[in-house]
């Protein structure tokens, strides 16, 4: 699929810099876009865009929504252009800086109704993201408000347009969001059972009651919907492609579960039978306890993958690439029973790819997709992505192990058609991996390289490597062109709400960086 050399970056929108406490899709975006056209890349990699959830650590990856955009990414500074915000309102907001605003008490773990769903608590510090969550939302609601009493004929149209056009997963969103606001109940799972179980003329009635609320939450994805066109728009003028990601698993207390309780291995009483993670590994000794729900592939299968489908249809409209993360998932899964406390207990259990991937050839001729290929059992997925032409995934720091010499991820291994990294948002930067790793991890990357490898020049030589290999895509996290350390690693799996956080400094991307950059890109061919 892919066609010719070329190469990225992998910055989160969240992690642009920013006054209001995480990135947005403002000022700074459009700033790093003219960095990447500078330094000669033509690809932006990002994590995934869905929304945030305070009981699930502000990880992406676990999201009360698999088609909702993230409305913290909303710009402020282009709502006061608008003039839904006025530059006063904004100054004031800006007064106190959102690090500084006081977290009194950590934020509800929402999916944690029961011991069947999280057997333990989370681990959850109050942080920057969750100062953000308190301090910008009121704001943000504020605009929706102006813009549904001051709407111009025009606007109102556009507005009802974009609520047709994605109502298959936008009403029940809103609902479920203002179902939430309304009770004070974060988890679908505690709301009055006649809500619970989604009888008719409670959602017509509860739809009437909360329409004013449930307009906002509509706006809010319009304003979300509009800025992330207006930003790809100029990403494409300056020939840069987008690339996105989407977890395989939702999140148990999400509206997709919600809407959907056949799609998902549950019990009489709408809790999980079974959990998702993945046994224990290179990143943890336990195993990692993802905690969200199991597919029932049968129930998926029946309907033709239609949830999948959607899905799949609406994440694409938005990238130019779209990586599909844990894609061995849809051959085997780790099945963890809902009561045990670690992903130790599990067994695997196989899906339906054969199947899932014959009805995704077909809605999808030529298949947009990086398949996240990594982990100890990722050769049972080979064949497929093979025989579909679906690039996988190579990350230049496993390729030093003591299976250098037939790993598929040491350089000389690598083939055209795969995405080779540097390294990934769930690793730690390329300096803080080589302060981690041992003597004899070192001596083979002497050898290997031919001169000795130290903290003062491994960067340079991975980021060389990553770029030098034959795979037709090669993407670098911007921890690792800046050359920073462990302190700046975006997320370590299982830490809960102490990853995510980590922010670009103002001025950090410099023109000698861009340069240097653009020099290694046009010595490699990529670009």
């Amino acid at each position: 699929m892919l066609q010719q050399r070329s190469s990225g970056l992998l910055l989160h929108i969240t992690s642009l810099p920013s006054a209001h406490g995480i990135g947005d899709l403002g000022p700074e975006a459009y700033r790093f876009a003219d960095f990447l056209e500078a330094s000669g890349q033509t690809y932006w990699q990002i994590l995934p865009l869905t929304p945030v959830d305070p009981g699930a650590g502000f990880s992406p990856y676990s999201s009360p929504s698999a088609f909702a955009g993230n409305i913290l990414m909303i710009s402020l500074e282009k709502l006061v252009d608008e003039k839904l915000l006025s530059q006063k309102e904004l100054d004031i907001f800006n007064e106190q800086p959102v690090h500084d605003v006081t977290v009194s008490e950590p934020p509800s773990v929402s999916g944690d109704t029961a011991p069947t769903i999280l057997a333990g608590p989370l681990v959850l510090a109050p942080n920057i993201m969750h100062a953000a969550w308190i301090k910008k939302r009121p704001l943000l609601q504020q605009a929706a408000e102006v813009f549904l009493s001051d709407a111009t004929p025009a606007q109102h149209s556009d507005y009802e347009r974009f609520c047709n056009w994605q109502s298959d997963w936008l009403n029940d969103y809103a609902l479920f969001t203002a179902l939430q606001e309304e009770t004070g109940e974060p988890s679908w799972i505690r709301w009055p059972s006649e809500l619970v179980r989604r009888e008719p003329a409670a959602l017509a009635r509860q739809t009437k009651l909360l329409h004013k609320r449930i307009e906002v939450v509509k706006v809010l994805q319009y304003f979300f919907m509009r800025q992330w066109n207006e930003l790809t728009a100029y990403c494409y003028d300056k020939k840069i492609h987008l690339i996105g990601d989407i977890p395989i698993y939702v999140q148990f207390n999400s509206a997709d579960v919600w809407a959907n309780p056949t799609l998902f291995k549950l019990d009489e009483n709408f809790q999980p039978l079974f959990v998702a993670g993945a046994p224990p590994d290179y990143f943890s000794e336990y195993g990692q306890r993802w905690g969200n729900p199991i597919y029932d592939w049968a129930e998926h299968e029946r309907t033709g993958f239609q949830w999948w489908m959607h899905r799949l249809r609406h994440q694409m409209s938005l990238y130019s690439l779209t990586r599909l993360d844990h894609f061995l998932g849809f051959a085997v899964y780790w099945e963890i029973p809902a009561h045990e406390p670690t992903a130790k207990v599990g067994e695997w259990v196989k899906a339906p790819i054969e199947t899932f991937m014959h009805a995704m050839h077909r809605q999808f001729v030529n298949l947009p997709i990086i398949a996240e290929d990594l982990g100890a059992k990722a050769a049972e997925i080979q064949p497929y992505l093979r025989h579909y032409g679906i690039p996988g995934m190579r990350v230049i720091q496993f390729g030093f192990g003591h299976d250098m010499a037939t790993s598929t991820y040491a350089v000389h291994n690598h083939t055209e058609n795969f995405v080779v990294y540097s390294g990934t948002h769930d690793n730690n930067t390329t300096l803080g991996w080589f302060r981690e790793s041992d003597e004899m991890h070192h001596r083979r990357m002497h050898e290997y390289l031919g001169f000795k490898v130290t903290e003062k020049n491994v960067v340079d030589q991975i980021c060389r490597l990553t770029m030098q290999s034959v795979a037709r895509l090669a993407i670098m996290p911007v921890q690792d062109i800046l050359n920073l350390d462990e302190t700046n690693r975006m997320n370590t799996p299982g830490l809960g709400g102490r990853s995510w956080q980590w922010r670009l400094q103002p001025g950090q991307l410099t023109n000698a960086v861009a340069k240097k950059l653009l020099k290694l890109t046009r010595m490699t061919g990529r670009g």
